[in-house]
């Protein structure tokens, strides 16, 4: 937690207020160059994307505990690919290409449940929870046909906590490395006890990193949180820290007593005796926000009890789908009030940021800006798409869709 000790997010907060009132540039924060706009909207680097990024990267799928008992699954579409994630007999989880190894037929077709085996509804041929072929009808029918031979492809599945992660990527390095600093950050999460409160999503009419960007930045909160998030964080004074691996932390003021209903189980609790608060997360949650951008499309706003994981997953060029997670810790109080005004209270202010991107692809797409000017408090867009070109690979990135390379200053323990 070196890097989010009070001390040092007191004085990161101290020096965004005299920013703010001496109304400057900070003196050592490098100039972001201009953006290009393409890169929202071009369909060649949303097939660059398709083609390195999500292959390459750890992907957030859900909770452990989601996969109770063996034979519990969940399918998913990544990256135009259908994958299930199942707990075997020996209590592992896995994750495989959803695809029969006979003719290609989609395997398991319920987004979710409990299954003795994956079995094909073609032609019946069945493998077991851990992925093998075990029986194929009239199998004297095929000459020489090794079951052995045709497993399901794997895909390799890592957890952190109870927090489950994919990549198709077989020579990319453990999930604990790519989280960089994240897993410090959150050494005082319960990250083991996390459970699925409530699931929803929707689909939204801009590029995914247009919306992604909306979750890494505080710079628009004034304006259109006027009535919501507005009135429970200080925007402006915020602690912002760009992690390794493109990842990025920020602790914003909170600006005092909270009120049920408006956003009172993202920070602490006014009920909470001293014993009580020290017992769960760290000191700072009890004075500001924290939240984290993990790379490439998740925001995870950490509070006591009941927080959202919020993902971004690509559909098309101009259209994307968020899915957000609600979770509880396992210690977490039962109170149904202020757990449904949490959830009022998010989906009020998610709509206003949704109201507000109405329209951008078409914007975006239409030749009415050639660049995208970046400021200090979006410094956190500027980290996520350098190193989106960093896994995709400036070699592979035509002319004029690049962004251009800043010594960006990184957080170090």
């Amino acid at each position: 937690m070196t890097l989010e000790t009070p001390e040092r997010i007191q004085s990161m907060w101290e020096a965004a207020s005299t920013q703010m009132r001496e109304r400057r540039h900070p003196d050592d924060f490098p100039a972001l160059p201009d953006m290009p706009a393409a890169r929202y909207t071009s369909e060649v680097f949303y097939e660059l994307e398709k083609q390195h990024l999500w292959s390459k990267t750890w992907l957030f799928v859900g909770l452990a505990h989601e996969f109770e008992v063996p034979g519990s699954y969940r399918t998913y579409t990544l990256n135009d690919a259908p994958v299930v994630v199942m707990r075997g007999r020996d209590n592992e989880l896995r994750a495989f290409h959803n695809v029969c190894q006979h003719r290609g037929s989609l395997l398991m077709k319920d987004e979710a449940g409990v299954s003795r085996n994956m079995r094909c509804l073609y032609h019946c041929w069945t493998y077991d929870l851990e992925g093998k072929l075990i029986f194929v009808p009239d199998e004297h029918y095929f000459s020489g046909l090794n079951k052995a031979d045709r497993s399901l492809k794997p895909i390799r599945c890592e957890q952190f906590g109870s927090l489950v992660f994919v990549n198709f990527d077989n020579e990319a390095a453990p999930l604990l490395e790519f989280l960089t600093d994240i897993p410090t950050l959150w050494s005082d999460i319960p990250l083991d006890d996390l459970r699925l409160f409530e699931r929803f999503s929707f689909e939204v009419d801009c590029n995914w990193k247009c919306l992604q960007d909306n979750f890494a930045e505080n710079y628009h909160a004034k304006y259109v949180h006027e009535n919501t998030i507005d009135k429970v964080i200080d925007s402006k004074t915020s602690a912002l820290q760009m992690i390794r691996g493109g990842h990025n932390a920020i602790v914003i003021k909170s600006r005092g007593t909270l009120t049920s209903g408006m956003g009172a189980a993202f920070f602490k609790s006014d009920d909470d005796t001293a014993e009580q608060q020290a017992s769960k997360l760290a000191e700072i949650s009890r004075s500001g926000q924290r939240s984290y951008n993990v790379f490439p499309n998740a925001t995870f706003p950490i509070a006591e009890y009941l927080f959202p994981i919020v993902m971004v997953w690509p559909i098309n060029p101009g259209k994307c789908r968020v899915e957000v997670s609600f979770v509880k810790t396992g210690s977490g109080p039962d109170n149904e009030k202020l757990d449904q005004d949490t959830l009022t209270f998010f989906r009020s202010f998610i709509g206003e940021d949704l109201d507000a991107l109405s329209g951008m692809h078409k914007a975006l797409a239409h030749g009415g800006i050639d660049s995208i000017p970046l400021c200090w408090s979006e410094q956190f867009i500027y980290n996520h798409e350098q190193h989106i070109d960093a896994v995709i690979g400036r070699e592979n990135i035509p002319a004029g869709l690049a962004v251009v390379e800043v010594d960006l200053p990184y957080a170090h323990r």
